[in-house]
C-alpha cells in the first residue's frame, strides 16, 4: 500500500455535547427506528468492533479491531458495500495496527478520517488513572477501555452506554432474523461460540467495575440505559426514554 497521510486521535472533535456509545449487545435491539434516528440527530454516536453489521445506524466513530481470523473476512466485505453511507465516520484505529487498512481500505474512505493512537499497556487493573496526554492507554488488555480513556477526553457533558450488556454472549445479530440476509461466518454469530456457550457471560464482564470507575474518576457522567447490563450494577442506570423526551 502507497504512503497516505491521516490524522491522529488528537485532532478527534466532538460534534454534540453529549454522545452515545454503542456496544454490540442485544440490547441494541430494544431501540425503536425512532429512537435511532434521535440519537444519530441530537448526539455524537461511537461504536466499534463488528458494529457496522448494523443496517441504519451509521456512527461518527468508530474504533476498528479485527482478528483475520473471527471477523476479518465480515470487516472487509461490510466496509466495502457500506462505504458511502460510512463517508463521513471517523476511523479510529491502533498504529501498530496499519493492517486494519487491509479491511477498512483508504481507497474507499477520505485518508485523514483514518484517526492513529500510540498506546500504552497499563498493570493495574483498576480504572483510578488520568489519561496520558501522549498514549491512550490499555487496560486490562479490553479494547473498550481504549474507547473510554479517548471519549473521556473529549469533554463531554454526558456519555450513555447501550449495547454494553456482558450478561450473555449475545450480539444483536445473533438469532435475529433481520440479519439473515447478511453473510457471516459462523464464528461471529456470538462471542467466541467456539470456546464459549451463548448464554455464558461475556468476558468483559470484569468491564462492569473498571468503565464507572475510571469514568466516575476522570469526572465524567456516565449513564447505562440498558436494565439487563452489568453495567446497571455499578453505573447509574435509566431508562432511555427520558433521554430522549427532549428532543
Amino acid at each position: 500500500m502507497s504512503q497516505i497521510t491521516v490524522s491522529t486521535f488528537k485532532s478527534l472533535k466532538k460534534k454534540h455535547n453529549s454522545a452515545f456509545f454503542l456496544g454490540c449487545g442485544a440490547s441494541i435491539n430494544s431501540l425503536t427506528i425512532e429512537q435511532e434516528k434521535l440519537i444519530q440527530n441530537n448526539f455524537d454516536v461511537w461504536v466499534s468492533n463488528n458494529f457496522m453489521v448494523h443496517k441504519r445506524i451509521i456512527p461518527d466513530f468508530y474504533h476498528v479491531e479485527i482478528k483475520h481470523h473471527r471477523n476479518g473476512p465480515l470487516i472487509h466485505r461490510l466496509a466495502h458495500e457500506r462505504k458511502d453511507v460510512y463517508q463521513d465516520v471517523n476511523w479510529i484505529i491502533d498504529q501498530t495496527r496499519s493492517y486494519i487498512l487491509n479491511y477498512v481500505s483508504p481507497n474507499d474512505y477520505p485518508h485523514l478520517n483514518f484517526n492513529l493512537y500510540p498506546k500504552v499497556y497499563r498493570k493495574e487493573d483498576h480504572g483510578k488513572y488520568n489519561p496520558d496526554p501522549e498514549n491512550v492507554s490499555v487496560s486490562c488488555n479490553a479494547s473498550i477501555t481504549v474507547i473510554a480513556d479517548i471519549m473521556s477526553r473529549m469533554g463531554y457533558d454526558k456519555i450513555y452506554f447501550l449495547g454494553v450488556d456482558m450478561n450473555d454472549s449475545r450480539y444483536f445479530w445473533s438469532e435475529n432474523k433481520d440479519y439473515s440476509d447478511i453473510q457471516m461466518e459462523d464464528i461471529v454469530k456470538s462471542c467466541k461460540p467456539d470456546e464459549r456457550s451463548i448464554d455464558d457471560p461475556h468476558p468483559t464482564m470484569h468491564m462492569k467495575d473498571y468503565l464507572p470507575e475510571y469514568l466516575a474518576y476522570n469526572g465524567q457522567e456516565a449513564i447505562n440505559l440498558s436494565p439487563t447490563s452489568l453495567l446497571s450494577k455499578k453505573m447509574k442506570t435509566i431508562d432511555i426514554s427520558e433521554v430522549l423526551s427532549e428532543f
